[in-house]
């Protein structure tokens, strides 16, 4: 069973913040209320949404959870209005812990936190406060450390290169760095590692690695870089494997970062199948193959894929440069 980490990683991000929501405001805690602006958070901070752009990332998300206080001003009243105001006043720590902001220095910060719950916020004192906000911090921050580095593997190596003249894109290659015997030839084993069950086994390692690197790029706020990454087409015959492969990546964050190559002939022989999977917000990079008739009217067909391959050795290479002008696809030349 395949385990969707972006869920498994914004779970624990959750806990992080009600713990950290409960530690600042103690008796005064209010469950529901927290609950609200940590939604907030998470579509701002992992799922870019932008209810009112701010000139920096912080202060967008800082205007999302504003939006959320006013929506909820109407639900609780004016007598818990400091209570709305000061559960979105606490996000300017959490910023700086979450890597939303560059955290300066960490004793700094907790000891900040804890002479404001006094001064600002009108909290009783708590003894060792900042003892418990340390902990809590490291303890959050070791999270990540171990969760980045569990799939790392002595055994595989995602590399990336970026697409020559295309912004923020990048092609995704999985190498192994294990030893094969030598009496194997560098051509069989090319052959043998890119084909058949090989090939979609090692797709798995690939998604879920790349799963990782798109995770480690929305922690460090990269909403713009894109991936586009190999599918093995034997996939189409196994649906019960497609869907073990594609289950890692099932997140809408994780999606709008991922591309996957499809040949343009298992497009058309698993047309309503793909159709399906862009529905559910899975996106492909097209490659295009001699198949194709370049014509405007079969260009305009393929409007719904973001990147267009053509690889410079095929007849359709010419004809695609015909119409460059009317082309609304991304075009990578290989």
């Amino acid at each position: 069973m395949t385990v969707n980490l972006m869920e498994l990683y914004i779970k624990n991000v959750k806990i992080f913040l009600k713990d950290f929501t409960k530690t600042f405001f103690d008796n005064k805690y209010v469950d529901a209320i927290s609950n609200e602006y940590i939604n907030t958070y998470i579509d701002s901070r992992f799922y870019n949404i932008k209810e009112e752009s701010g000139r920096y990332f912080y202060t967008t998300i800082y205007n999302n959870l504003t939006n959320k206080k006013e929506f909820l001003k109407r639900d609780y009243g004016k007598k818990d209005e400091q209570m709305l105001e000061d559960n979105l006043k606490i996000y300017q720590y959490i910023f700086f812990v979450d890597n939303v902001r560059s955290l300066p220095d960490l004793n700094e910060l907790v000891n900040t936190i804890k002479e404001k719950r006094i001064s600002e916020y009108g909290l009783k004192e708590i003894p060792d406060i900042n003892v418990t906000f340390t902990k809590l911090i490291k303890e959050y921050f070791n999270f990540k450390k171990v969760f980045f580095n569990t799939f790392k593997t002595d055994d595989f190596e995602l590399k990336t290169q970026k697409y020559i003249l295309i912004d923020n894109t990048y092609k995704v290659e999985l190498a192994h760095n294990f030893r094969i015997p030598y009496i194997y030839s560098e051509k069989v084993i090319s052959e043998v590692y890119n084909s058949g069950v090989i090939n979609e086994d090692k797709n798995i390692i690939e998604y879920t690695m790349l799963t990782v690197e798109c995770i480690k790029d929305i922690d460090n706020c990269n909403f713009d870089k894109r991936y586009i990454v190999d599918f093995a087409r034997t996939l189409f015959e196994k649906p019960q494997k497609i869907n073990q492969s594609l289950r890692i990546m099932n997140n809408v964050a994780i999606q709008e970062k991922v591309f996957f190559k499809l040949e343009y002939q298992d497009y058309t022989e698993n047309i309503d199948y793909i159709h399906e999977l862009i529905g559910e917000g899975y996106n492909f990079a097209l490659i295009l193959d001699d198949t194709f008739e370049t014509n405007l009217l079969e260009l305009r067909k393929l409007d719904i894929f973001k990147y267009v391959i053509v690889h410079k050795n095929t007849i359709v290479y010419d004809g695609i440069q015909d119409y460059a002008d009317n082309i609304n696809n991304i075009i990578i030349y290989e």
